[in-house]
């Protein structure tokens, strides 16, 4: 048995049937002879690779294995690996490296890529003995799906394939449990005339919105979503759902001001952008945490902290604490809300129209995959997710993720119908995942808000700069023929200006076994930040 073959066989044991990549002359070693059994997931360019194995791994709730070449293809895969750790996404990444026998020399393509690596992954190590490399797969393995959870890099010498090798050995590595003294959170909500929950990406990545939403419900309290949320964490057309919070001070001591208690799980307190000076709770507010990250307890301005398994966490509060009589929210009014608004702009063809429009025809099951940016609120506002369905975007903010991320999403969960709603600009970031998508056959709806701009900077512009929103320089993106692009990958697009033709089209497209692209003009009105 050489390395080559006792990889296949770490790779037969942890069910890895997905290989996400793009090949290069370092891979060519271990990628000859790969199994049947194992389909590689082609991408046109690392950094979609990196995004359709984090949705994948994200949606499957199991690690994905990635190919990266060298130096530049990991270059090239930085940005999203940033994403993936910020979005605790498990992936192992292996990347190839020159030979060993003249590294010294510095050849073409080598580089140091654990140094290039160390910032955007939990772990990152290069194998130095041929013999070490299963057992460096299996720890990264285990690393990757150990809470926090994350991206973990293994760079692998491309003359180590063919080197004698022992038969892989798997190992079992226990995750933390429930975290202890979960007492003084029901001492603190037997207190609470008030008490509301924040809940974050921890709580879908664990499986626990079934375990939140019962908490909720037992206690009758408001629940909002994390700033900058990367998950469902909560049914957002729940009655108890107030909304995910901004993720600027002024606004969440706006929101959380009227609670004398409040409990965040599996996310910080509280993820930031922009800086605004100040507390991030309002005076006389008790605030406590659980999470599955000790940096994130650490750095936590809670009164306490508790670290471990939230899913378990979370179903011993709901076990344990006293139920409380109240009268569920009606949320009528904000729905006639809604339908007035949408209306209101529909011969404009405005966000509000196009995303409500989406939010009556999209199926119960179905997933949705965020990168509309500057009508993020917009969606969120109009598209309820109920507890059959699931969201998902980017942790990090950067752009290009939403699309391979929709692909790998596919992947895992095929039956499910998958929209990604997704900007103009952002498109361009990683357009080639049109194509991976048309050779997986992945049915996934690629829904464009097109406003010809980077309007999110305009609305930064606007809130900080007003006036300049209107002739900053490298804010436009006109010219972009988005259904030619498509077309030219080999998927179905079309591009929609007029409400009649957007709700055909949507009805048709949400019924497709194929991917589809859907260039929607909308309004290109500037929208405020917050």
């Amino acid at each position: 048995m050489n390395i080559r073959e006792a990889t296949f066989q770490w790779m037969e044991a942890r069910d890895i049937r997905y290989l996400f990549g793009n090949p290069g002359s370092t891979e060519l070693p271990f990628l000859v002879g790969l199994p049947d059994r194992v389909h590689y997931v082609l991408a046109l360019q690392e950094s979609v690779a990196v995004a359709m194995a984090d949705g994948y791994a994200q949606a499957s709730g199991k690690p994905a294995l990635i190919n990266l070449h060298v130096a530049p293809g990991l270059g090239n895969a930085v940005g999203m690996l940033y994403t993936a750790l910020k979005n605790r996404s498990p992936l192992v990444v292996t990347c190839g490296q020159q030979d060993t026998r003249h590294l010294f020399h510095e050849p073409l393509l080598a580089g140091d890529l654990v140094g290039m690596a160390r910032p955007v992954t939990k772990y990152a190590y290069e194998v130095v003995q041929p013999t070490d490399v299963p057992d460096a797969l299996e720890q990264a393995y285990q690393l990757a799906i150990t809470p926090p959870r994350g991206p973990v890099l293994v760079s692998i010498p491309m003359n180590f394939w063919d080197a004698p090798a022992e038969p892989p050995r798997l190992r079992e590595v226990s995750p933390p449990g429930m975290p202890q003294g979960l007492e003084r959170i029901l001492d603190a909500l037997a207190m609470a005339q008030k008490p509301a929950l924040v809940l974050g990406a921890g709580v879908g990545s664990a499986n626990a919105v079934q375990e939140a939403t019962a908490l909720a419900e037992k206690l009758g309290c408001a629940v909002y979503h994390a700033p900058i949320n990367s998950r469902l964490a909560f049914p957002t057309d729940h009655p108890l759902y107030e909304g995910m919070l901004l993720p600027a001070v002024p606004r969440l001591l706006q929101a959380l001001s009227q609670y004398d208690f409040i409990l965040v799980v599996g996310a910080p307190l509280f993820l930031l952008y922009p800086y605004f000076p100040g507390a991030l709770l309002p005076p006389g507010v008790r605030a406590m945490l659980i999470t599955d990250d000790p940096l994130e307890a650490s750095r936590a301005p809670a009164e306490a902290a508790f670290v471990g398994d939230i899913k378990a966490a979370l179903g011993w509060l709901k076990e344990h604490v006293s139920a409380r009589d109240y009268q569920l929210p009606s949320r009528a009014v904000e729905e006639a809300r809604r339908r007035a608004e949408a209306a209101r702009v529909r011969s404009q063809m405005g966000a509000f129209f196009v995303l409500h429009t989406l939010a009556r025809l999209l199926p119960k099951n179905a997933v949705l995959v965020d990168e509309a940016v500057s009508a993020s609120l917009c969606l969120r506002e109009y598209v309820r997710i109920p507890a059959t369905g699931d969201y998902y975007t980017s942790g990090s903010g950067g752009l290009g993720w939403a699309m391979p991320a929709a692909v790998g999403i596919k992947l895992a969960q095929p039956h499910r119908p998958v929209v990604c709603v997704v900007g103009d600009g952002s498109v361009m970031y990683s357009v080639q995942a049109i194509w991976s998508a048309v050779q997986e056959k992945a049915a996934v709806l690629f829904l464009v808000l097109n406003n010809r701009a980077y309007n999110i900077l305009k609305s930064f512009a606007k809130a900080f700069y007003p006036g300049t929103e209107t002739h900053l320089q490298g804010m436009d993106v006109p010219h972009l023929d988005l259904v030619a692009l498509a077309q030219g990958m080999g998927a179905s697009a079309e591009r929609i200006e007029t409400p009649d033709a957007l709700e055909e089209a949507l009805a048709r497209a949400l019924q497709a076994d194929h991917p589809t692209l859907l260039d929607v003009g909308i309004d290109p009105t500037v929208p405020n930040l917050f």
